[in-house]
């Protein structure tokens, strides 16, 4: 019996390892994203009014689309789906390119499907030619004809179910393909989009109106007025700056505002504060020095952004010296002022003094933007927040008399200068806060080396020479702190954990 054991150990083990080489040697099976089908072709004969139908026999059934290239077309030895007299006339057939056409998906089950057109006479999605080299994007039931529009030769279905897009009014599905969402806040959702026919990646913020306050105007439908909307889209779709977000579009539903704008893959500055903890002083002047230019631009244009933090203002990629753009500066022009003030600013840590003082129903001049750039600043420079619940009293009352501090061990290494202009800026008396002009000219921001690397950035065009300094500049450079600081608390409110 021992020996019958022994015996038969090894061919199982031979067998097992044998199993096992033939599933190695397999290659994996590569997830399905959409499929290919044919469509009867309608192709007319020159000379008369009849036309004939033909079904392509390679694709009577669909054909599975994986990742990577999917090449039709006329060559054997290149394309996988070939083309041949039996499909079509030799005359329609001798149009037909070696490589036709080129369907190809990145790795990400989210990413667009690309079709490249790579023909001499064209590849059309739904009657629209491509155009030779050129791709666009591929979207469920899209038509494809070769060589002429009316040639339809197949329809792509998209297999993926994508619940970003479900949501989507019809006007932004159709130009758009929505590839997943990149974040969400009090202030809406954000989403990655790209444009079908050029393919450019964007960002666009979703804003869900607040309904109550839209339907309990005393005067209803003054914001949805259509010209009054279509006049401020075509204000702020004409702003141009190096550091003010472009706006390439914008949808205004009753119930939801779509805003299309510069995909910015740096993140927001909230997340690169509490990633690093807190910015270099370094940093914190040259992201600051690109505000100041922003805001100042959108207060010469007549907007005043009303909702300035480091969740709004948008990043060009992940180097420290990097591009700073100013986002959200039109979504009071859309969106009910209480709705802003109230429900989509959710925090009231970042909002001026004089709108607490009232209750969000006054009216306000443009240094409620100063006001909370100062919070950003202080945020920056500290990685704390200046104003919170947990330092012992009301953020609201904190603010309405600014108490704060900067006796923490977080303000180690910041400069004198830094902390002066923080006093200043942040000053509950809107009238003795300083402008835009004057932060610029502040000793603080005219550092040589961070307006060098701010030109390099937003462009030498820009003008950003030092200008001549007033007496009252003088005087307000050398005003010592009007405020008595608070005592620091035990523990300081972190960035992000609000």
């Amino acid at each position: 019996m021992a020996n019958d054991i022994a015996d038969t150990q090894p061919a199982t083990q031979s067998q097992m390892q044998s199993q096992c080489t033939l599933l190695e040697s397999q290659p994996p099976e590569l997830p399905v994203y959409g499929r290919l089908c044919a469509k009867n072709v309608q192709i007319e004969s020159q000379g008369t009014k009849n036309s004939i139908s033909y079904v392509t026999r390679e694709a009577s059934l669909p054909i599975d689309l994986h990742d990577g290239e999917f090449k039709v077309g006329r060559d054997a030895e290149r394309c996988h789906l070939i083309l041949k007299e039996e499909h079509m006339p030799a005359s329609k057939l001798s149009r037909v390119s070696n490589v036709h056409f080129i369907i190809t998906k990145g790795p990400d089950i989210s990413s667009p499907v690309y079709i490249t057109d790579n023909s001499r006479n064209g590849t059309f999605i739904n009657n629209a030619r491509i155009g030779k080299h050129r791709q666009q994007i591929l979207k469920h039931d899209d038509v494809i004809s070769i060589c002429f529009s009316n040639l339809r030769a197949f329809v792509y279905h998209d297999l993926r179910h994508n619940d970003a897009e479900s949501k989507m009014a019809n006007e932004v599905q159709e130009r758009y393909y929505i590839e997943r969402q990149l974040g969400s806040g009090a202030c809406g959702t954000v989403y990655l989009l790209h444009h079908i026919r050029s393919c450019q990646q964007f960002a666009m913020k979703h804003v869900v109106k607040n309904r109550i306050s839209q339907q309990t105007r005393t005067r209803p439908g003054i914001l949805n007025d259509p010209q009054r909307v279509m006049n401020e889209v075509n204000i702020m779709k004409k702003l141009d700056h190096p550091c003010v977000i472009k706006m390439h579009d914008i949808f205004d539903k009753p119930d939801s505002v779509y805003m299309v704008l510069e995909y910015m893959k740096g993140g927001d500055l909230l997340s690169r504060i509490v990633k690093n903890q807190k910015l270099s002083e370094k940093t914190s002047k040259l992201f600051f020095l690109q505000m100041c230019h922003a805001v100042g631009y959108l207060h010469k244009q007549g907007i005043t952004h009303r909702d300035l933090k480091p969740d709004n203002i948008l990043l060009q990629d992940d180097r420290e010296c990097t591009l700073l753009k100013v986002s959200d500066f039109g979504l009071s022009k859309f969106v009910d002022k209480n709705s802003i003030m109230r429900t989509l600013c959710g925090t009231p840590l970042y909002v001026a003094p004089e709108i607490l003082q009232t209750n969000g129903n006054g009216s306000y001049t443009r240094k409620i933007d100063i006001w909370s750039m100062g919070v950003v600043l202080f945020t920056m420079l500290s990685g704390n927040l200046p104003f919170s619940d947990a330092f012992g009293s009301r953020a609201v009352d904190q603010i309405k008399s600014s108490k704060f501090s900067v006796r923490s061990p977080a303000w180690q290494g910041v400069s004198s200068k830094a902390k002066k202009l923080i006093y200043e800026i942040l000053n509950v008396n809107a009238k003795k806060r300083p402008s835009i002009e004057d932060l610029i000219k502040s000793i603080w921001l005219r550092d040589p080396v961070a307006i060098a690397d701010a030109k390099q950035l937003m462009g030498d065009s820009l003008a950003l020479e030092e200008q001549p300094r007033t007496t009252s500049d003088v005087e307000n450079n050398s005003a010592g702190p009007s405020r008595s600081l608070q005592q620091p608390p035990s523990k300081r409110q972190r960035v992000g954990q609000v």
